[in-house]
């Protein structure tokens, strides 16, 4: 509930300041604000050595890849096809490419999972971020013809975002300089590793509540007033089929083993922060109604879990 309360007082205030100033001009500096407080203090944990628990382990990992990359792909294409909205269409493909999150670490601790074996997932699904943006990079060639043509109404100081983006970019920043960070910390600087440690839950939700508080800052997020209320309904029941069937998936094709939970935590949540960033460089290309479902999958997101982990830990104790 409070992590609801912050995501919600986050994204009012910036929605606010943005309508009083006009909104903020988007600095890709954020994404290296991501990459630093919520990839590096997760790779604090990771070495080398680890990966060589993955081949006993391949069963895990190949049930990841075709779950996430397939299965929940596929759903995801669906249902935005059926509400015949590209914009939203859109969101629902890049959430179904970006399983896990930075909080995913956290469930999987609480939940009694394996917890190398998760970090390990969460390290594969977080090197796949290069084809994973190609392969939406491409998205719109197939799209725009298969969708009514979306408003693309964008007032003229809001608009280039989408052209400043690389392919590479996000892989660079979220991925290769956090990880080149870490190994740094750890070799010079061990006190602040503990130091994170202790304080991870803390720096996690004040890293999103920021992140979220300045992308809702932005211009571009001035957009959403520009929606209607059917598209807000059909943003949102369409989100809510999404997560529906992923969780039934994730209670369906996993099991409750220490393995099985670690691969469950990354089917049944998504990298919804780093979906909302991307979102920023697309909005021209697929509308306003592109960062509807990111914005509800919060909601849908962090309460659903929060019951889930509630419920696994309750589990562990009466057993």
């Amino acid at each position: 509930m409070q992590q609801i309360i912050l995501i919600i007082s986050a994204i009012a205030l910036g929605l606010l300041f943005g309508n009083f100033t006009g909104g903020l001009t988007f600095s890709s500096l954020v994404c290296l604000v991501a990459g630093i407080f919520l990839v590096t203090p997760s790779l604090f944990k990771f070495h080398l050595a680890d990966f060589a628990i993955l081949k006993n382990n391949m069963p895990s990992v190949y049930k990841n890849l075709w779950i996430n990359y397939l299965l929940i792909t596929a759903i995801a294409l669906a249902i935005g096809y059926a509400t015949q909205d590209i914009g939203i269409a859109a969101a629902l493909f890049l959430l179904a490419l970006l399983p896990g999150g930075g909080m995913v670490m956290m469930w999987i601790k609480q939940s009694g999972a394996n917890v190398k074996l998760g970090f390990l997932i969460f390290m594969l699904n977080l090197a796949l971020l290069l084809p994973i943006t190609l392969i939406f990079g491409m998205y719109d060639n197939i799209a725009l013809s298969l969708f009514p043509t979306p408003d693309l109404t964008i007032p003229e100081h809001m608009q280039g975002v989408a052209k400043k983006i690389m392919p590479i970019a996000p892989f660079m920043i979220l991925v290769v300089i956090p990880f080149l960070l870490s190994r740094l910390v750890l070799k010079f600087f061990p006190k602040l590793v503990d130091l994170t440690a202790k304080h991870q839950q803390l720096i996690s939700k004040s890293t999103m509540f920021g992140i979220v508080l300045y992308l809702f800052s932005l211009s571009t997020a001035q957009l959403l007033f520009q929606v209607e209320i059917m598209d807000l309904v059909k943003a949102f029941v369409a989100t809510a089929i999404f997560y529906a069937i992923v969780f039934i998936i994730a209670e369906k094709l996993t099991d409750k083993t220490a393995n099985g939970k670690s691969v469950y935590w990354h089917i049944a949540t998504r990298y919804i922060t780093l979906a909302l960033i991307m979102s920023v460089f697309s909005v021209e290309t697929y509308g306003a109604t592109f960062i509807l479902p990111i914005m509800i999958a919060y909601f849908i997101q962090i309460g659903f879990a929060g019951f889930l982990s509630k419920r696994q830990i309750k589990a562990i104790k009466t057993t």
